[in-house]
């Protein structure tokens, strides 16, 4: 139980801090994980969605389908122009929009990363997988 100043903390305020900390936990080992590969997860994800779509989006349609939402997507996009994993091109039917695609380059990380992803799961490997149902369960719950 965490006390502060002599007094314990409400049992629903220590669930907030833990889950605070436990997500800085969590996002600090992925991003250990992407950075072998010179990315971070937020380029992943981008790469991801732009794989799974399997045809050129905007900036504003990458936004819309990320984990992540965070009004950095053109910045996010540049740094992959720079690692020459995606290119911008004007769209054909709307010369006021810019399309984003993947590289052959970022197909072969996109790829590589993938077939290794298991790895960045290792942060749950004290749980079961029973466990692993339960804390899915009552995180659902809490969104409701």
């Amino acid at each position: 139980m965490k006390k502060t100043k002599g007094e314990e903390l409400p049992i629903r305020r220590q669930l907030g801090i833990a889950m605070v900390e436990t997500y800085n936990i969590v996002y600090e080992r992925s991003q250990d994980f992407f950075a072998v590969y010179g990315l971070t997860s937020q380029q992943y994800n981008a790469l991801s969605i732009l794989h799974d779509a399997g045809e050129p989006l905007s900036t504003s349609d990458i936004l819309k389908r990320m984990m992540e939402k965070n009004a950095g997507v053109s910045r996010l996009v540049d740094r992959l122009i720079i690692k020459e994993l995606v290119e911008k091109n004007v769209n054909t039917l709307d010369k006021r929009l810019i399309d984003v695609n993947l590289t052959e380059r970022g197909k072969d990380l996109y790829n590589k990363v993938t077939t290794e992803l298991s790895g960045v799961d290792d942060v749950y490997k004290g749980l079961t997988d029973k466990e692993v149902e339960v804390l899915l369960n009552l995180l659902d719950r809490m969104k409701q």
